[in-house]
């Protein structure tokens, strides 16, 4: 596999300041051509793996690598140009109130132009809002304008947090939309999600994070179709979800 088409996680081991010990030599190989699906318990250090990956924490031990570059040795400086590379969308949409959707696509971008923050815009399905302010907008189209505020970096990777957390069906399905438009330009991203939907529409690879290190990494078609009793005890609650429908 290309190194510069790839997130690598090597032995690495993250201990919170609590104490408790979230990765213990967790190792995957993922592609930034793909989609990859993150799942496990909640506390399971899911979210850690985002934040790993641009740098937002470091290691106590072990390689970060994402994009040709080793994350976790590279100063601050050098870490901001990375971000730019790879986007990490947090679960709140972070917009600012008080600005158009248009202008914080700008914002996030300087020096593109109007046009250019309409088509991102109109690239997760908000053409004709980009004069909207995110407050007359719902929860759904609110994380869709994030997604377009990173979409507007030329971005090579994204990364996000629980992106269908807290919205209703039909919000949700709205994100799901503009993910795959995003995927089918071929553009790859790391989803954090206990949303099993996008799993099962979007996910070219699932990763599950258990016990500290990597459950499983293999298509959703076997992850689903696991019989491992360990694996099964882990993703119980959510195969239960995926087989609702």
């Amino acid at each position: 596999m290309n190194g510069t088409e790839m997130l690598r996680f090597s032995e690495v081991s993250v201990t919170f300041e609590s104490g408790r010990r979230v990765l213990a030599g967790l190792s995957a190989e993922l592609s930034t051509r793909e989609l990859t699906f993150v799942a496990g318990a909640s506390g399971a250090g899911k979210s850690v793996l985002c934040r790993l990956a641009v740098g937002l924490v470091r290691p106590d031990s072990g390689a970060v690598e994402l994009l040709g570059e080793r994350v976790d040795t590279q100063p601050e400086r050098t870490l901001r140009k990375l971000r730019q590379r790879a986007p990490y969308l947090v679960q709140g949409p972070a917009l600012l109130d008080w600005r158009t959707l248009r202008e914080n696509v700008v914002m996030a971008a300087p020096g593109i132009s109007r046009e250019a923050a309409e088509d991102a815009l109109r690239l997760v399905g908000l053409e004709g809002m980009a004069d909207r302010l995110p407050t007359e907008l719902g929860p759904g189209a609110k994380k869709r304008t994030a997604i377009a505020r990173a979409l507007a970096l030329a971005p090579e990777y994204l990364l996000l947090d629980e992106p269908t957390t807290g919205l209703d069906r039909r919000a949700a399905a709205q994100v799901e939309a503009a993910l795959a438009s995003v995927k089918a330009r071929g553009l790859g991203a790391l989803v954090v999600s206990h949303d099993y939907r996008l799993l099962r529409t979007l996910a070219d690879r699932v990763l599950v994070v258990g016990g500290g290190r990597c459950a499983f990494l293999g298509t959703p078609e076997a992850f689903l179709a696991s019989s491992e009793p360990e694996l099964r005890a882990l993703t119980a609650p959510y195969l239960e979800t995926a087989a609702d429908g």
